[in-house]
């Protein structure tokens, strides 16, 4: 992982329990490309369909946020580079599908295009690839950017 990613990284506000966000390989202005592997112990693998272990679409989409919209912000706002910087995004609209699965111990790219970044709002197009490169999930998502 290079400096950049893991700088991005420090600053998210999730725990590691709750961090869908395990490296972030490209990003820029408009772009941004990351990487999260779902565990295989993930608890939520024993209640979600015990008979067909899947991954919960509100965690693809969690995952899809968090490197698509969020990270993306930590970026765009410089926040990597600041100290003592509390972010608070409020997620205020998302628009998505979903194609294929996500299972157990399963790599997933999230790729998201910024549409727009105006008054503290940034609007997403957001792709999840499973590591065969086949579309599992898209969203269009708006998050609002709150600094504490």
């Amino acid at each position: 992982m290079n400096e950049l990613s893991r700088k991005i990284i420090s600053k998210l506000p999730y725990g590691d329990d709750f961090r869908f966000v395990d490296e972030i390989t490209f990003v820029n202005e408009s772009r941004i490309v990351g990487n999260y592997t779902f565990r295989v112990d993930a608890p939520y693998y024993a209640s979600h369909y015990p008979h067909f272990a899947v991954t919960p679409g509100v965690l693809l989409l969690e995952c899809m946020g968090q490197i698509g919209l969020v990270a993306h912000l930590v970026y765009i706002e410089k926040i990597y580079e600041r100290e003592n910087v509390a972010l608070t995004p409020s997620l205020s609209n998302v628009q998505a599908s979903f194609q294929l699965p996500v299972g157990q111990g399963e790599k997933v790219i999230v790729e998201a295009t910024k549409i727009y970044y105006r008054a503290g709002v940034l609007k997403s197009d957001i792709l999840l690839r499973n590591s065969k490169g086949e579309e599992c999930a898209h969203a269009v998502a708006h998050l609002k950017f709150v600094e504490k």
